[in-house]
Formats: C-alpha cells, structure tokens, sequence
C-alpha cells in the first residue's frame, strides 16, 4: 500500500484560499453588476414584464456567472494549493 501524500505547505493553501476568495467577491460583483444591466435593458426595451420573469432573469444571470467563477476558481485552487502534485506523480512503483 502507497504512503500518503504529504499535506501541501499550509502557507501555500492559504495563499491559494485567499486568490480563490478574491476571484468570488469579484466575480459575484461582476454578476450583479451584469444582472442590473440586464434587467435596466429590459426595463428600456418598454416591454411589459412580470416580476417572476425579471425574477427569474436574475437567479438564472447570477446563478450561470457564480457556478463558472466556481468550477473555474476550484480548478485554480487545485492547481495553486498543490493537491494535483499527487496525481501527477502516479502510483508507487515498489508497492
């Protein structure tokens, strides 16, 4: 049976928290920013909306960006904190 992996340095964890939490703030910044202008071109269009519809709108606007923003940051978390280093190695040859 392999020896585990070491645990990737704790500094290098944090600091790649850190990068991964500054990406989500951003991005769910970006996405409200999008949402209202998405929802004043609608309003500017004249076009007679229900509320469950603008509603909808923004869930489905905010929702899409935040999932991405989150697959994306996870893979760069991954790639910054060191866990692929494992996987990359492959198995133990003298098991």
């Amino acid at each position: 049976m392999p020896a585990p992996a070491p645990p990737p340095p704790t500094d290098r964890v944090a600091d790649a928290r850190r990068r991964y939490l500054r990406l989500m703030k951003l991005m769910a910044a970006a996405s409200l920013l999008v949402t209202l202008l998405a929802l004043a071109w609608f309003h500017a269009s004249g076009t007679p909306m229900p509320l469950p519809f603008l509603g909808a709108i923004a869930v489905a606007v905010i929702g899409s960006m935040m999932l991405a923003a989150a697959l994306m940051g996870l893979v760069f978390f991954s790639a910054a904190s060191g866990a692929d280093e494992a996987a990359e190695r492959g198995p133990d040859p003298n098991p």
